[in-house]
């Protein structure tokens, strides 16, 4: 059995991706305090980590992810002579520094795949779907059954059925350019737990991911992509679907019932569901965002009593002293580092967009990639963006700038490479042994 070196080089992004909760869940099962305190530890070493190995291999930066970068470094320098001009210490609230030191993930994976070029994706796929499977078998068991669907008990968070969709887009491409009974099978396998966890805003983001993907492959892709082939799996897949939900639906009729609450509470978002939540706390802090528009409330953010109240009980929605947490990536950025923050990432994801549309041709990996941070925007309106959608933008950036160059082969195998220098080695020792007998 040979050993794929490549899987090697997946382990920075593995370390970004460790941080979301179903991992953390699987370090620590059932102990939120060993999870936060496991976070805690990971983001700050991360952090550093990432901030460090950036500045060090800079040169390899693009001209302007090399701006972007020092803009964001700039960006905590000054928050570190803020902190000791009115606290006399360097990092007083580590919650706030936090929401400017995800961006150097980013940068970091961008640069280390830039500088390294022996990824191959199909190591990520697997690494997100064995956590997952892991962590529904493992932790939350009971999320896998009728009651639990019709009841809303998702079990899974939103960020971890969101990094699903990586592996959906990954198997469904390698089915339209390939081909493949097992392909075709992960891809809908994928799509079917995404559906199953019932969160409508990772529904709403793959319906967009869905959307950018078809367009890129029509206008951009290198190679050839069949749609035709998902009209007879279409086909199948529809007559038994209606077979297998005639059976089921007549057993279960609640999961009708829970389908068009669903879609109810996506049509009505400001009114009803967490939609509505999401809303009102929006609305609760909206003055604040305006008043501080451009740099953000930073520190005074952090220590602004909690606006979100209960009208139930007329009592904040979380608990004073710890940040404010909000479910919206705009609010967040936009509350604690102005409209200068959500510019520093966005930026970035703006040179993506740029690069995609001036490039002649993509390949599936780009396109694919491509397509799901484009949902950023989209998943950013109801959740703060996770830990690795930072590390996936930078992935991507890398990606798009090995595009330009005709020599970089992005997916080429570590191993191959090796084996192929060890034979050039070796010819070259049997020539100069045959050069030493003829003379």
């Amino acid at each position: 059995m040979k050993f794929n070196y490549s899987i090697l080089f997946a382990a920075p992004i593995f370390m970004v991706m460790l941080m979301d909760t179903m991992f953390l869940e699987l370090m620590a099962p059932n102990n939120e305090a060993t999870q936060g305190a496991f976070l805690s530890i990971m983001v700050k070493l991360s952090a550093g980590i990432a901030m460090g190995y950036s500045l060090y291999n800079i040169r390899y930066m693009a001209p302007f992810m090399r701006v972007m970068f020092a803009l964001t470094l700039l960006y905590v320098v000054g928050l570190v002579f803020e902190s000791f001009l009115k606290y006399n210490t360097p990092l007083i609230y580590p919650h706030v520094f936090q929401k400017v030191f995800l961006f150097f993930y980013t940068f970091f994976i961008y640069t280390y795949y830039k500088k390294n070029e022996y990824l191959d994706l199909k190591h990520v796929v697997w690494f997100i779907l064995v956590g997952f499977l892991l962590n529904v078998i493992l932790i939350h068991p009971d999320s896998l059954s009728i009651s639990a669907f019709t009841n809303h008990e998702r079990g899974v968070y939103a960020t971890s059925i969101y990094m699903l969709v990586i592996p959906f887009l990954y198997f469904m491409s390698k089915y339209l350019s390939k081909g493949g009974i097992f392909t075709m099978v992960m891809a809908f396998f994928v799509l079917f737990l995404i559906i199953f966890f019932q969160h409508r805003t990772v529904w709403i983001s793959t319906a967009f991911i869905l959307t950018v993907y078809v367009l890129l492959v029509k206008l951009k892709s290198k190679s050839k992509v069949n749609f035709k082939k998902l009209i007879p799996l279409a086909v199948v897949i529809g007559i038994l679907g209606i077979i297998s939900s005639a059976f089921v639906f007549s057993i279960h009729p609640e999961i009708v019932e829970k389908f068009q609450e669903n879609f109810s509470d996506i049509e009505n978002y400001d009114k009803q569901g967490t939609g509505g939540w999401r809303f009102n706390q929006f609305m609760s802090y909206l003055p604040f965002v305006q008043d501080n528009f451009i740099w953000g409330m930073r520190f005074e953010g952090f220590e602004l009593p909690i606006q979100f109240y209960r009208d139930d009980l007329d009592e904040p929605v979380f608990e004073g002293g710890n940040g404010h947490h909000f479910h919206s990536f705009y609010l967040d950025v936009l509350f604690y580092t102005g409209f200068v923050g959500l510019m520093l990432i966005w930026m970035v994801k703006f040179y993506a967009i740029g690069k995609t549309v001036r490039a002649r041709a993509l390949d599936q990996e780009q396109i694919l990639l491509m397509a799901f941070i484009s949902s950023g925007f989209v998943f950013g309106l109801s959740y703060v963006l996770p830990y690795f959608f930072y590390a996936i933008l930078g992935l991507t950036v890398a990606y798009l700038d090995s595009n330009n160059n005709e020599n970089f082969t992005f997916l080429k195998d570590f191993a191959h490479r090796r084996k192929d220098r060890i034979a050039s080695r070796r010819l070259q020792l049997e020539t100069n042994k045959e050069l030493v007998t003829s003379s």
